[in-house]
C-alpha cells in the first residue's frame, strides 16, 4: 500500500516538474511557433496515452461500452501523436497534413465519448452503419487537401485553411465532449468519475487552446506560449484520464479473476 502511494506521489511530482519546465520554455518564446521542451513533452504524453489505451483494451470486458469506442479512443491518440510528430518537420506541405491528423483526432475523440454516452447514459446501442459516420466525416478532409493541393493553391494558404478547420473542429468537438463527460460523470461511481472528469478537463483545455488560435487569426495574435501551455495541459489531462482508466480496469480484472 505504501509503495503504491509512493509511486503515485512520484508520478504527480514528475508531471508537476515537467509542466514547470514546460511553462518556462513556453514563456521564453513569442508569437511564432517554435520547437521546445513542450513539443517533446506533448509527444511523450500522447504516445504514452496510446500505450495506455492498448493496455486498457486488454481489460475491455470489464467496461461494457462495445468495440467502437475503443477503436475511436485508439485513433484519437494515434492521430494526435502523429500530429505532434509533425512539429519536427519543416516541410510546408506537412504542416497542412499535421492539421488534418489533428482534425481526425478531434472527430474520433468526440465520437468515442458520444458512443460511450449513448451506451452508458442513454442505454441505447448505435447501429453499425451509424457508428462508421465519423470515419466517413474524417475522410472528407484529406480529400479536400488533395483537391486544394493539386488545384495549384499555395501551401501557406492551404495550411491556414486547415489550421482554422482544426480550430473549429476542436472547439465544436470539445464542447460536445464537455457535455457528454459531464452527464457520464453524474451517473458514474468510483474511479469512473475521475476518468470522465479528466476527459472533461482535456476537452476544456482543447477548447481554450483552439479558441486562442482562432482569435489570433481573426483579430490580434495570441502569444504562442499561452496557446502551447493550453495544449500541454490538454495532453496532461488526456494521459491522466487514460492512466486512471487502465489502472481501474486492470484492478477490476484482478478482483474478478
Amino acid at each position: 500500500m505504501m509503495a503504491s502511494l509512493n509511486l503515485k506521489a512520484n508520478i504527480i511530482v514528475r508531471i508537476i516538474i515537467a509542466i514547470m519546465f514546460d511553462i518556462y520554455s513556453l514563456f521564453s518564446h513569442g508569437i511564432e511557433e517554435t520547437i521546445g521542451i513542450h513539443v517533446i513533452l506533448s509527444n511523450l504524453f500522447w504516445w504514452t496515452s496510446l500505450i495506455l489505451v492498448i493496455t486498457a483494451y486488454k481489460y475491455r470486458r470489464n467496461w461494457n461500452v462495445g468495440e467502437m469506442p475503443w477503436t475511436y479512443l485508439f485513433l484519437t491518440f494515434l492521430f494526435f501523436g502523429i500530429r505532434e510528430l509533425g512539429h519536427f518537420s519543416k516541410l510546408p506541405v506537412l504542416d497542412s497534413i499535421r492539421h488534418i491528423f489533428g482534425i481526425g483526432s478531434a472527430i474520433f475523440m468526440t465520437a468515442a465519448l458520444i458512443l460511450i454516452y449513448m451506451k452508458l447514459y442513454k442505454r441505447k446501442i448505435i447501429s453499425k452503419p451509424m457508428s462508421f459516420i465519423p470515419f466517413i466525416f474524417a475522410l472528407v478532409f484529406p480529400i479536400l487537401f488533395i483537391y486544394l493541393y493539386f488545384s495549384g493553391m499555395e501551401n501557406e494558404t492551404i495550411k491556414n485553411i486547415f489550421f482554422n478547420l482544426e480550430n473549429i473542429m476542436w472547439i465544436t468537438g470539445g464542447s460536445i465532449t464537455v457535455y457528454t463527460t459531464y452527464m457520464l460523470g453524474m451517473k458514474s461511481t468510483g474511479d469512473f468519475v475521475h476518468v470522465f472528469m479528466f476527459f472533461q478537463f482535456a476537452a476544456i483545455f482543447a477548447i481554450l487552446w483552439k479558441f486562442l488560435g482562432l482569435i489570433g487569426t481573426i483579430s490580434c495574435p495570441i502569444p504562442y506560449s499561452i496557446r502551447e501551455l493550453m495544449e500541454t495541459l490538454f495532453g496532461v489531462s488526456a494521459i491522466i484520464s487514460m492512466y486512471i482508466l487502465e489502472k481501474m480496469l486492470r484492478k477490476l480484472s484482478r478482483h474478478i479473476s
